[in-house]
């Protein structure tokens, strides 16, 4: 008498064939430029919230310094020391390039008033207002940041990014 199920050999082959299918489906998905730039944009959004609030929470100035290359971006105390970012205490520093989701995304221009560095001031206010310009390929997200009170958009969003100002 045989009973009903799959063998050993048949369960492996089937992950196999997922593997292959995850293996070409998800690298399509995010080389497409619209989803790679969209999340790229937000987590940008979310980054500045965070230095903003750090800022607020630890009653000390903040900087967000852009990279020359336009590689990505560090979060800096006003001396200039590296800041912990909160979600996994390592340096608080994005790199496109090293990145390999977000890799192609450059900062293509950096609008403020203290060159390629936004400055929260001890209440997490931003010291100016400023606009960061992000491309990937042929497309373009603009994230602008807006005093007093350091309200964040990102023009051009694809996701429905909405900041909630915390």
């Amino acid at each position: 008498m045989r009973r009903g199920g799959f063998t050993l050999l048949e369960l492996l082959l089937v992950l196999l064939l997922i593997s292959f299918v995850a293996a070409a489906v998800i690298p399509a998905y995010f080389s497409r430029s619209d989803v790679t730039l969209e999340n790229a944009a937000v987590l940008l959004a979310k980054d500045l919230r965070a230095a903003q609030n750090r800022s607020a929470f630890m009653g000390e100035a903040t900087v967000v310094e852009f990279l020359p290359d336009g590689d990505g971006y560090r979060v800096l105390t006003k001396e200039g020391r590296p800041v912990d970012n909160p979600r996994n205490e390592l340096p608080f520093e994005r790199r496109y390039s090293i990145d390999g989701v977000f890799r192609g995304v450059v900062i293509r221009e950096v609008h403020l008033e203290h060159g390629r560095r936004l400055e929260y001031d001890d209440r997490g206010e931003p010291k100016q207002a400023g606009r960061i310009v992000l491309t990937f390929g042929n497309d373009t997200r603009v994230i602008t940041v807006n005093p007093p009170y350091g309200h964040i958009a990102v023009l051009g969003t694809s996701s429905g990014f909405v900041d909630l100002g915390y």
